[in-house]
């Protein structure tokens, strides 16, 4: 049995302050945006009623598996020809996160044809749920133009999705956006799942063991948002692959972290060493497929 230990000598998280913050003016935002959309080890600092969550980013997973020399495989995405079979909020906001995965990691291989098909069914299912002001007219022209630009069109594209996310914060509507999230961290943990599989990564197989926190937080996100029980079978299903989660060995040896007020930034370093064999990985990976299966079809 094949069993890896991850051990770099550090991992660096990079918090941009205007995700704490609604009030940051454009400019801060753009440069906090860029430092952490740009970064690979980055992770989202996303808040809800106050309470900060740490979530890695789908559209930093998608930078690793390209850094990786990975050739990019359309058969991972989901069918962008089902998109209107989704009818509910429920089905419509997880789906939403999942094509929203499926845009960045398409964007960043400069598949354009593959890009704007993805690019239309991020803007039906945000239409659907009335998030049409994060993805309007100008927007999808600004996007347009800049197909096959990488990094302004990663950019449009993690401005669009803060805009809808505190659009929804302030709109009361935070169940959708805790949806939202989940399908797009489930969708990347889906693809680096199956990209491992093809081809075992150490890069990769570290990210997935990352993960032992982030779904913790997830959950938590969807237990506090469960809007009439709606998020109950989902739950259930992810506090079973917490379960396989809970057999990664992971060890942290904590360093003081570095603050820059100029550039508003806290850099937090600190090693963290991820223990996972293959029988672990394999688990993971067929319970992420079943639960992404169970959202993905109509």
């Amino acid at each position: 049995m094949k069993k890896t230990l991850l051990k770099p000598v550090f991992l660096t998280f990079v918090c941009g302050a205007f995700l704490f913050s609604c009030t940051t003016d454009n400019q801060d935002n753009q440069d906090n945006i860029d430092n952490e959309v740009f970064d690979p080890n980055s992770s989202l600092n996303t808040v809800f009623d106050g309470k900060i969550f740490s979530i890695p980013s789908p559209v930093q997973t998608a930078y690793l598996i390209k850094s990786l020399d990975l050739p990019f495989d359309g058969t991972l995405l989901n069918d962008d020809k089902t998109v209107g079979e989704y009818v509910t909020d429920y089905k419509q906001a997880l789906n939403l996160g999942i094509y929203g995965t499926d845009l960045g990691y398409s964007t960043l291989y400069d598949q354009k044809n593959v890009t704007m098909r993805y690019l239309s069914s991020v803007e039906k299912l945000t239409s659907e749920l009335g998030l049409d002001a994060a993805f309007d007219t100008s927007f999808l022209k600004r996007f347009e133009e800049n197909n096959g630009e990488e990094d302004s069109m990663i950019l449009l594209m993690s401005d669009a999705f803060r805009q809808a996310d505190n659009f929804l914060k302030q709109a009361n509507r935070k169940s959708t956006s805790a949806l939202i999230l989940t399908g797009g961290w489930i969708e990347s943990i889906y693809i680096a799942c199956q990209l491992n599989e093809k081809k075992s990564n150490t890069d990769i197989r570290r990210r997935i063991g990352e993960q032992k926190q982030s779904l913790n937080s997830i959950i938590k996100i969807l237990q506090e948002y469960n809007k009439g029980g709606s998020n109950d079978g989902l739950i259930a299903e992810l506090e079973d692959l917490e379960e396989s989660f809970d057999k990664i060995n992971m060890t942290y040896e904590y360093a003081a972290p570095e603050t820059s007020k100029e550039e508003k930034l806290t850099t937090f370093h600190h090693t963290l060493d991820i223990e996972i064999d293959d029988v672990i990985l394999n688990e993971i990976k067929t319970k992420i497929e079943a639960i992404r299966s169970n959202i993905t079809n109509a």
